[in-house]
């Protein structure tokens, strides 16, 4: 059995440049002369990708939606120290997950113990802060 897979991704992505009735026309032509058990095989095909792309999707909106719940707080944290202190990590570390930058060829982003790490070092820095801004009042 052949693998259709990469056949319909690269059909997908020439048709992200074209209309509606070019795209039909060219899976029209991409079809025609398949078997059925071959057309059966492309709508499996079809249907992995879609998934993969709703799964993807799926990645990077729960990834703006983590970034968005610090409301433009990351502007002013030093990412790089942060990074070091509380996690031990590179500099570059907490931005790569913060903003879902490629890292060794994937997306980087946290586990659900690193956000609970990110989350109580934010509380440990509120708190830090309290005491200071309280000892200055």
């Amino acid at each position: 059995m052949k693998d259709f897979n990469n056949e319909i991704e690269q059909l997908l992505a020439t048709g992200r440049k074209m209309s509606d009735i070019e795209f039909d026309k060219l899976l029209d032509n991409y079809i025609g002369d398949k078997t059925d058990a071959e057309k059966e095989q492309i709508g499996l095909a079809v249907l992995e990708t879609k998934i993969s792309k709703f799964n993807e999707i799926k990645r990077i909106d729960n990834e703006i939606k983590f970034i968005e719940q610090l409301d433009g707080l990351e502007k002013y944290l030093n990412m790089s120290q942060l990074s070091k202190d509380f996690f031990g990590k590179q500099k570059t570390w907490l931005y790569n997950r913060l903003h879902g930058w490629n890292v060794h060829g994937k997306p980087a982003k946290f586990t659900n113990t690193e956000r609970k790490q990110f989350a109580d070092m934010l509380l440990s820095l509120s708190d830090n802060m309290k005491n200071v801004a309280l000892k200055l009042a």
